[in-house]
């Protein structure tokens, strides 16, 4: 996947390739320019709207270039400080680079994690150093107010980028990209009128959208049933997936309250 081939965040692309690509990719005008990459950069916005994929377009542009810290996996684990510091040593030596570490709030979610953060602080710092000039750090996060404010002052983060929910016409244009892959009576479904109905929901939930309602077209089919209008498998389908949302976002809201309760000691 290129980055160009994502729908609906045209703006954050084109920063992406001012700010990032252009000097790591274009020796000779970054030289002449003296063109450096973002020191740091902060993907922000809701689960499902396009950070990950952003990073793995990245890293399929760049190739080697790109170094992936997945902070859901390296949280809280007794082999975080080597791995960070191997992945900036690595990335250091291979600059230009890009470090990616994908769901930072995760990292510092915890009170308990804040030698994690200092030691994150130290690996930055340690990149303003004219040898280590060339290495960016990307940070994804779905709640910025995990991120301890030295982590995003100015210096350390020097671009802010959100990943929004799509737009009407986004929302079409993601949803006709799954439609067309489609064979048959149910890829004919309209995808302007199925995102008329679909505002709220992201990308990946538009992906459910056109896997859910394939399904249960291909259930009609197989059981010999009158088969409906294309549009309407689909739109049953968001009405699956709005209220699986509001399940799990119900239930995030339910363990970040329990978080928050004082621990009874006796």
């Amino acid at each position: 996947m290129d980055l160009r081939d994502l729908k609906g965040i045209d703006d954050l692309i084109a920063s992406l390739e001012a700010n990032v690509v252009l000097p790591l990719e274009n020796d000779a005008l970054a030289a002449e320019l003296d063109l450096k990459p973002k020191r740091g950069i902060l993907l922000a916005g809701p689960p499902g709207t396009g950070k990950t994929t952003v990073g793995r377009a990245l890293a399929h542009r760049l190739k080697s270039k790109f170094f992936l810290v997945d902070g859901t996996f390296i949280a809280g684990t007794a082999g975080f400080y080597q791995g960070i510091s191997q992945v900036f040593e690595a990335a250091k030596q291979n600059a230009p680079s890009i470090v990616f570490i994908d769901d930072t709030d995760v990292i510092f979610e915890d009170s308990e994690e804040y030698g994690l953060y200092r030691y994150l602080l130290t690996m930055l710092d340690g990149l303003e150093s004219e040898s280590a000039g060339r290495v960016c750090v990307i940070m994804t996060a779905m709640d910025v107010g995990s991120l301890p404010p030295a982590l995003v002052r100015s210096g350390r983060i020097e671009l802010w980028l959100e990943t929004r929910l799509p737009d009407e016409e986004a929302r079409a244009a993601i949803l006709g990209e799954h439609l067309a892959k489609l064979a048959g009576p149910i890829g004919a479904a309209d995808p302007g009128e199925l995102a008329a109905q679909a505002e709220g929901l992201t990308g990946a939930d538009l992906k459910r959208v056109v896997e859910d309602g394939k399904a249960l077209f291909a259930y009609d089919k197989v059981r010999g049933f009158d088969l409906r209008p294309a549009e309407e498998y689909f739109l049953a389908a968001i009405g699956t997936v709005r209220a699986n949302k509001r399940c799990y976002e119900e239930a995030v809201r339910r363990a970040r309250e329990r978080r928050k309760e004082p621990v009874e000691t006796r």
